[in-house]
């Protein structure tokens, strides 16, 4: 099971490393221009101490199995020892030299080296689903964070129009103040307006540098200075019910299947407990030889054995044992029943946020054709001289926040799609349709 699971894992990092080939982002951002978005997901697999920590954990989980598998085997040891009398040192020799070898080999221990061969698989298939759960999580993180560099590069583009129409409303009130058209009021609310653009820019300057820095930490590259725009285009729709995302799910998701894999653990549990009812046994082989008379090979021993272990009394360890395991089946049962309806609980919010996401998308892009209109109009009455500069500057922004507004709600469509994803254990909505197909065909 372990080694399908590793399989398995490699095809999803696999899939991982185009997650979101869609967005047509596979180049490189070596040589100091933006970074794009598959390069801070390649680098925070890279570098992600969180991943590197479970790749140590599945390198110690494959060892502790190799450990467990030898101890089917027998074990060879040899001992040598040398003695005589303290107080006739003078008579010591080749006698007082001595050596053995011994051959051990449990051959039928209840089903004690079994267990531990199965607990050490168990073990291994957590750390895998772990690394594939840690992954998945930081992939996560860097796209939410990736995002939010996105967003706040344009709220400083934002806020930098912003700047500019308010300090050429400033120029203009001051100069009509100058010619007494305008009163000492409206002259402090343009000055308080400008003031208060300018602080929006160095908010959002100061929001930009720390996306920035965030994501430097995440991946670790401090080469990394700006972020690589997106293509404005979504080209993928919800067409799955949220069924099917649920069912995918308990087929994919880590922390399911981890609590799957402990069920099936202490199932065995109460199969070997109950086999401690029965005798264990142990082969014993050896040699005893003695060094000094090397010339009288008749003097070479050669012993073998069995040792058979019988419980005729245990106090009722066996039978607490057995319940103990019994009750270990029970709440991973429960476990896993929890673990069900907190990943349909997930999917189903994920799911109905990306809906929510997509449904405002929509919406915010009808309501941007008129803004775009406006502006296409506008700036052929600025060509025509029908209308000034700072008319033209506020159409301007009223444009630049209208296309924010959709830029953000792609962000989250976006992220709400990961968090599905995420939460249903796959790296594309892809995967679900193969799932339920396959199942669909496997039906008929």
């Amino acid at each position: 099971m372990a080694m399908r699971l590793l399989t398995g894992m490699m095809v999803f990092l696999g899939a991982l490393g185009t997650v979101n080939s869609s967005l047509g982002q596979s180049e490189d951002a070596e040589g100091g221009g933006p970074v794009t978005f598959q390069r801070v997901l390649d680098l925070t697999i890279q570098n992600s101490f969180k991943i590197a920590l479970a790749d140590e954990q599945v390198d110690s989980a494959f060892r502790s199995l190799e450990v467990a598998k030898r101890r089917r085997y027998p074990r060879l040891s040899a001992q040598g020892w040398f003695s005589g009398d303290l107080f006739e040192m003078d008579e010591w020799g080749g006698n007082n030299i001595g050596s053995y070898l011994a051959l051990d080999w449990d051959f039928y221990q209840n089903g004690a080296i079994m267990q531990m061969i199965a607990q050490s698989w168990a073990n291994l298939t957590s750390a895998l689903l772990t690394r594939r759960r840690t992954v998945s999580e930081q992939i996560y993180t860097a796209t939410s964070l990736f995002y939010d560099a996105v967003k706040a590069k344009r709220d400083v583009e934002i806020a930098e129009q912003s700047f500019k129409l308010d300090d050429m409303r400033l120029a203009v009130v001051r100069s009509e103040f100058s010619e007494r058209r305008r009163t000492r009021s409206e002259l402090g609310d343009a000055e308080a307006r400008a003031f208060e653009s300018d602080l929006a820019l160095t908010r959002a300057g100061q929001d930009l540098r720390n996306a920035m820095r965030s994501l430097r930490q995440l991946t670790r590259d401090e080469t990394i200075v700006a972020v690589e725009d997106l293509p404005r285009d979504i080209a993928w729709t919800l067409d799955f019910p949220v069924e099917d995302g649920v069912r995918t799910g308990l087929y994919y998701q880590p922390n399911v299947l981890i609590v799957k894999a402990n069920l099936e653990l202490a199932r065995l549990g109460v199969k070997y407990a109950k086999l401690k009812r029965w005798p264990s046994v142990r082969f014993l082989t050896g040699t005893d030889y003695a060094f000094a008379p090397l010339a009288r090979p008749e003097e070479f021993g050669f012993r073998a054995g069995v040792i058979l272990s019988y419980p005729l009394y245990d106090a009722g360890d066996r039978r607490f044992r057995i319940e103990e395991a019994k009750s270990g089946v029970r709440l991973g049962a429960i476990r896993l029943r929890q673990a069900h309806d907190q990943m349909e609980q997930e999917v189903s919010d994920s799911y109905a946020a990306v809906s929510n996401q997509l449904d405002l998308l929509r919406l915010a892009e009808k309501r941007h054709e008129k803004v775009r209109t406006d502006f296409a109009i506008a700036r052929e009455q600025f060509g025509e001289k029908i209308i000034g500069e700072p008319e033209m500057t506020r159409i301007e922004l009223l444009y630049l926040q209208s296309l924010q507004r959709i830029e953000n709600l792609r962000l989250e469509a976006l992220l709400a799609r990961a968090k599905l994803l995420q939460n249903v254990g796959v790296s594309s909505t892809d995967e679900i349709t193969a799932f339920i197909n396959k199942g669909a065909e496997r039906e008929k």
